[in-house]
């Protein structure tokens, strides 16, 4: 990174994996310089690596119909109550 920063010409922006590849790199660079985006970018793809991994650890569970939340239990008793 620091090579980088103390070339004469502005160098390209770090060539990241999908999705920081769609961020605008060069406007970071702008406003933070190459070594700040350039840091921006290696520890975006840290996190991005770390919470990939966290997905990783707890699958899905496909047994439950998608988009469904459990029965709440205070609807559930005000329609036992007789009135």
């Amino acid at each position: 990174m620091q090579a980088r920063s103390t070339l004469e010409q502005t160098p390209e922006p770090l060539r990241l994996a999908s999705p920081l590849s769609q961020l605008p790199w060069d406007l970071a660079q702008d406003q933070f310089g190459v070594q700040g985006a350039d840091f921006l970018g290696v520890m975006g793809t840290l996190l991005l690596g770390a919470a990939q991994d966290q997905f990783k650890a707890y699958p899905p569970d496909s047994r439950a119909v998608a988009g469904t939340l459990p029965r709440s239990v205070e609807k559930d008793a005000r329609r036992l109550r007789p009135q």
